[in-house]
């Protein structure tokens, strides 16, 4: 998907700034504090930024849980606002795209790898448990068990600093391997019961089966 970047425009009547750019927002809402309790849309500006929660409104901007969006918008500054208002006024200009998130209901199981790049055969077997409430993935590496974060959005899947336990085994070529690959993973496909783990490249990194 082709992202258009940051556009500014600058315009002053009186006392009152509009900036115009592009923002994208995320598929879905998370918990966030601003004045009190309430839930935030996810925001960059860029596809590489990392997600910042965006605490205000956009007027004219209807949210829709489960679709990930490009808006272009206006920042208009907010000449002497009241206390605790925000200074600045967001209005959405257009809806650029609006993408349904993928499915993610398949990765949601238990997966057996039994390929890893860099090696032939494997000695041990890890497992790849999805949940979806927090975004969490568990199982075994192929000696210890491990629990790490993922992030997933349509086809893309990337994993977070992965923690273990220390068991020492005979054998830790699989579980080496394994979280050597694990960092490198940037998209996924399931084909039927097969999950197939790429890495920026389009290499196959890691493949598993479903229980």
């Amino acid at each position: 998907m082709k992202y258009l970047f940051l556009l500014i425009i600058m315009s002053c009547t009186s006392n009152t700034e509009v900036q115009s750019k592009m923002l994208i927002v995320a598929d879905h809402l998370e918990n966030c504090v601003g004045v009190g309790p309430q839930f935030c849309m996810l925001v960059k500006e860029n596809p590489e930024d990392e997600w910042t929660y965006f605490y205000e409104q956009i007027e004219g901007f209807t949210y829709e849980e489960g679709f990930t969006y490009e808006l272009l918008i206006n920042e208009i500054s907010v000449p002497n606002p009241a206390a605790d208002a925000s200074s600045i006024r967001y209005e959405l200009k257009n809806i650029i795209s609006k993408i349904p998130s993928a499915d993610n209901a398949d990765l949601m199981k238990t997966w057996t790898v039994i390929k890893i790049k860099g090696i032939e055969q494997l000695s041990s077997s890890p497992t790849m448990i999805f949940e979806k409430v927090d975004s969490k993935v568990a199982g075994f590496s192929g000696c210890n068990n491990y629990f790490s974060t993922y992030k997933l959005s349509e086809n893309t899947l990337s994993f977070g600093p992965a923690g273990a336990t220390r068991k020492m085994c005979p054998d830790m070529s699989v579980e080496d391997l394994f979280f050597q690959n694990l960092p490198k993973i940037a998209r996924f496909e399931i084909v039927k019961k097969e999950l197939y783990l790429y890495g920026q490249n389009d290499e196959l990194l890691i493949l598993a089966i479903s229980q």
